[in-house]
């Protein structure tokens, strides 16, 4: 059981006031660390500033495809 179903099953049992206290305390950190998952462009920059190669790339550049992730 990974820890999201364990979490499911946990909060199956908590009164309504509980789960939904659960449910507040998720989505305060669903906002604190927002999931973003870097695209191709910036992913690929990543592994090249790692191995050593840097290329050039502009702020705006890397915004405007981490916007369009």
């Amino acid at each position: 059981m990974n820890t999201a179903e364990k979490i499911y099953h946990d909060v199956q049992d908590f009164p309504e006031h509980l789960a939904l206290e659960v449910l507040h305390f998720v989505e305060f950190l669903k906002n604190k660390n927002p999931l973003k998952i870097p695209n191709e462009t910036t992913q690929t920059a990543i592994e090249a500033g790692e191995r050593g190669e840097y290329e050039t790339v502009t702020l705006e550049e890397l915004k405007k495809n981490w916007d369009e992730a």
